[in-house]
């Protein structure tokens, strides 16, 4: 669920005060508040007394269930104290995992990151990602390919799209197929970055098809 508090802050200059601060974000529930994340403006706060605008640093767990990424976003400064935020990340992922029925468990792993910047750079990445992914599946009824979805967290994991191209008729993720279904996707259009960078790895680490499979 979107959680907010009331936290106590200090700006920039040094001035005390109160302010609502999101701490749980759920995109499942309030989709609109990726984009508000993606352009910077959560938590960001004024100050009464000098009319500063900063970030207001606060622990954030986000969670997107369909994209399956659960963050535990710790504040920048935390940043020496990973191990034990890593730790306590697992400790509480474990717990909660406890209060849920079998089928309603999360299957994925959570990630521990450091300042809402690197939440910010992931989810522009993945939104950059998404666009590839819909020029695929536009092109794909035009120039007889087929496309297979791989899992968002393994997709994530493996830093590749989760949609990808295969001749069509061909539904097996079999290197031989990803690479057809690449270089005919690429010969249509040139531009599409990470499926570029997917056909290099693929060249270049045989494991990865192992990978996609399991």
């Amino acid at each position: 669920m979107t959680i907010s508090n009331i936290e106590e802050i200090k700006c920039p200059n040094g001035h005390i005060f109160e302010a609502q601060l999101l701490s749980a974000i759920s995109i499942s529930e309030n989709p609109e508040l990726k984009e508000v994340l993606i352009a910077g403006e959560i938590n960001l706060v004024s100050c009464p007394e000098c009319g500063e605008m900063f970030y207001a640093e606060c622990f954030i767990l986000y969670h997107d269930s369909k994209n399956e990424l659960i963050a535990f976003v710790y504040p920048l400064s935390f940043q020496n104290q990973a191990a034990q935020c890593k730790m306590k990340m697992c400790k509480e992922f474990e717990l909660a995992l406890e209060n849920f029925e079998e089928k309603q468990k999360i299957k994925y792993e959570p990630l521990l990151l450091f300042g809402i910047e690197d939440l910010i750079i992931l989810l522009r990445s993945e939104q950059d990602i998404e666009d590839e992914e819909m020029i695929l599946k536009y092109l794909a009824s035009k120039i007889l390919l087929d496309t297979i979805k791989i899992v968002p967290s393994l997709a994530r994991k493996l830093g590749i799209p989760k949609v990808l191209p295969v001749p069509k008729g061909e539904k097996s993720i079999e290197t031989k197929s990803l690479i057809s279904g690449l270089q005919i996707l690429i010969k249509h259009n040139a531009n599409l970055q990470h499926y570029i960078e997917f056909l290099d790895k693929i060249s270049k680490h045989k494991t990865i098809i192992a990978d996609l499979k399991k």
